[in-house]
């Protein structure tokens, strides 16, 4: 994974210098990165292929020794496709299409409100680091729902640091300030390393709860705690899939950067709250929607192998594009194909109206407006029609697309819009940007060199809590709107219209 982060802001610099030509363009040295070729993608059409022929293009080289165990389709990079990957994600993804995690909302919001104060009361005098703060609510979340822990202090869960003897200064640390350091989330200047003294805190604490009996569990633990039971998953298993979830941390600089944007502008935040009055979230939702295109929360999410050379050169090649070859590795950088100005209306802008369905948004009703709204695409030229599906092209994918499709989509997309929600209509937050990378564009240039799109430079917040009236009124009649559509939200959000209308399609017939 080290690799990955050192190369993803020359992976991005490559390839927008040939994003202007639409043709994929091959690395001009052989084992430049990974294999014996790499392929960077700029085409539409060949980006979806590569995401669609999943006999043709697959996640790894087969590999009988492939040691990967997580299920996880972004960080468990090794082993997609594999027996152990499929068995794995079968046991998992009972938690996320049934949106378990969806009834614990009110814990989230409390927990949310409660820790943000605190983060007020405890504010130096320049202000919050934001990011950092949003990063820790998602970690704390995770806790909530992936472990099922019961609560987390409003101060942060504090666990045994295995590195320090206990008794001795510095014994203990805040789980979401171990995972920050190991992260290098607070900006520090250089590479993350998951195999740092930093990382200990987290793998000991997961240990520990191994002796947990089910009762005790909640999430996806659980779930996992049961399928060791069953013989289903090892204790290695169960343990590397609850590290991935747990530094599975795409919702946060969504998160961070969806509020960035509605509390920049006044007018936005206006609608936002005023909408959520009367138990509405179209505006937030176009809000979010815009983020995920902008910023790509895994920038450079997808990488495949040709494992079908014929059929790769065959059907999946532009013309005039060089012959691939079996062992190929293929890189998707996600970000630059959704800000792409070819494709996209000013993508530079932050514009979620490019994504208004209006009361479709809102009510998830099945109606035959929102199929045409489906197919609209980015603004720039319609979607094919219906019957012309499977040449539609791939210009919007923030969760990936195909068998890979982002297995924690729902979570990802309830986590993010309850993190939002909950800080946009019960405090008010003031942005500082000493560094001015919200002056840079395109969107990518405000990043880190980092697996997520962390913001390259912090900015500071200065945070006060609204009306607890009307923010309490709000989270009620949000947690009630998550809890009748989730799953159709998060694809109508994740941008698969294929799937959502399918399902419109199987509820007519």
């Amino acid at each position: 994974m080290h690799w990955h982060v050192q190369l993803a802001h020359c992976l991005c610099t490559f390839s927008i210098s040939y994003s202007n030509t639409k043709r994929d363009f091959w690395s001009i040295k052989s084992k430049l990165f990974w294999g014996e070729r790499s392929l960077i993608l700029t085409s539409e059409k060949s980006v979806r292929d590569v995401l669609l022929y999943g006999d043709v293009f697959e996640r790894t080289m087969p590999n009988a020794d492939a040691s990967v165990t997580s299920c996880h389709t972004v960080l468990g990079a090794p082993g997609g496709g594999s027996a152990k990957w499929k068995r794995l994600r079968t046991v998992c993804s009972p938690f996320f299409d049934r949106a378990e995690f969806e009834n614990r909302t009110q814990d989230a919001i409390d927990h949310i409100i409660a820790a943000v104060k605190a983060a007020i009361k405890n504010s130096p005098p320049d202000g919050i680091e934001y990011f950092q703060l949003i990063n820790r609510l998602v970690v704390e979340i995770h806790l909530l729902l992936i472990l099922g822990v019961k609560t987390v202090a409003e101060e942060g869960m504090v666990v045994q640091n295995p590195m320090v003897e206990k008794g001795e200064e510095n014994d203990t640390v805040v789980l979401a300030d171990a995972i920050d350091d190991s992260l290098n989330i607070g900006m520090q200047g250089h590479s993350p390393s998951y195999t740092s003294s930093d990382f200990a805190p987290l793998l000991n604490y997961l240990t520990e709860r191994l002796q947990l009996p089910a009762s005790e569990l909640g999430g996806i633990e659980r779930i996992l705690c049961e399928a060791q039971k069953q013989g289903e998953v090892t204790s290695i298993e169960r343990l590397h899939n609850l590290c991935m979830f747990m530094i599975a941390l795409a919702p946060s600089p969504a998160s961070f950067w969806l509020t960035t944007h509605v509390f920049q502008e006044k007018s936005l935040l206006k609608d936002i709250r005023e909408e959520a009055d009367n138990g509405i979230f179209t505006n937030l939702s176009c809000c979010f929607k815009e983020t995920l295109r902008m910023y790509a929360p895994v920038p450079i999410m997808i990488q495949r192998y040709v494992v079908n050379e014929e059929t790769a050169n065959h059907v999946c090649l532009l013309e005039g594009s060089m012959a691939l070859k079996k062992g190929d590795h293929v890189v998707i950088p996600t970000i630059i194909m959704q800000n792409d100005p070819s494709i996209w209306v000013k993508p530079d802008e932050f514009r979620p109206e490019r994504w208004d369905d209006g009361e479709v948004i809102s009510s998830l009703k099945n109606n035959k407006d929102l199929k045409m709204k489906m197919r609209r695409g980015s603004g720039v030229e319609k979607r094919p029609v219906a019957q012309e599906r499977e040449v539609m092209k791939a210009r919007y994918f923030p969760f990936g697309m195909g068998q890979h499709t982002c297995l924690g989509q729902p979570y990802a997309v309830w986590l993010t819009m309850t993190i939002a929600s909950t800080i946009i209509n019960n405090f008010d937050v003031e942005l500082s940007d000493p560094e001015g990378i919200m002056e840079q564009t395109p969107s990518y240039k405000r990043i880190r060199d980092h697996i997520y799109s962390f913001p390259k430079h912090p900015l500071k917040a200065k945070i006060t809590a609204v009306s607890e009236e009307g923010g309490a009124r709000r989270s009620m009649v949000f947690r009630k709107s998550m809890s009748t559509g989730i799953n159709r939200f998060s694809m109508f959000v994740g941008g698969d219209s294929l799937a959502i209308l399918q399902a419109m399609e199987e509820e007519e017939d």
